[in-house]
């Protein structure tokens, strides 16, 4: 009586594992925003792409995003294109020492990977007129677009990788 009641649990709890949908990317998004807003920089850490990690790693880069238990997030839109690439739209809100709400929107990169869909980049928007800065996450020392228009030579303290025009970085191949 027990092998057959133990073989019937065996056979449903594998069948709910592999049923099991990964998050879609908004859910990722969502997961690792709150991560952010919460400095769980562990809990964030995991909705990366594995090669984002593995990059930041590399490059010594410390991913510490600052805690701020009074931002709040919106995610919206969610945009597919192939079948394993996403943009998912977002708002960040803070407040100021004013009260007054600072809105920033950032538009996510995904890609489906083998654990899920992970975040392989951002773009934060800067204003109207003004083009977003790329971060792609995969080749984090490449810093994409400006946050303003400069003349060669100024002296504003922007790196040169900065001035670089904007770039989707869906279209690059990552650097080994």
């Amino acid at each position: 009586m027990r092998k057959p009641l133990l073989s019937i649990v065996a056979v449903v709890i594998v069948a709910a594992i592999g049923c099991a949908k990964p998050d879609a990317p908004a859910d990722v998004v969502a997961e690792f925003l709150e991560a952010v807003r919460l400095g769980n920089s562990e809990s964030a850490s995991t909705k990366l792409t594995p090669l984002a990690l593995q990059r930041i790693k590399e490059n010594d880069m410390d991913f510490a995003p600052p805690a701020s238990e009074t931002a709040q997030f919106r995610v919206g839109k969610v945009e597919m294109f192939e079948a394993d690439k996403a943009f998912v739209e977002s708002v960040w809100i803070e407040r100021d020492a004013d009260g007054q709400s600072q809105d920033e929107t950032m538009t996510w990169g995904l890609r489906l990977t083998d654990v899920g869909w992970r975040i392989s980049g951002m773009a934060a928007h800067m204003g109207p007129d003004r083009p977003p800065i790329l971060v792609d996450f995969e080749n984090p020392g490449q810093l994409m677009g400006t946050s303003a228009p400069r003349t060669p030579g100024q002296g504003d303290g922007i790196s040169r990788q900065a001035r670089q025009p904007s770039q989707d970085p869906f279209q690059q191949t990552p650097t080994r």
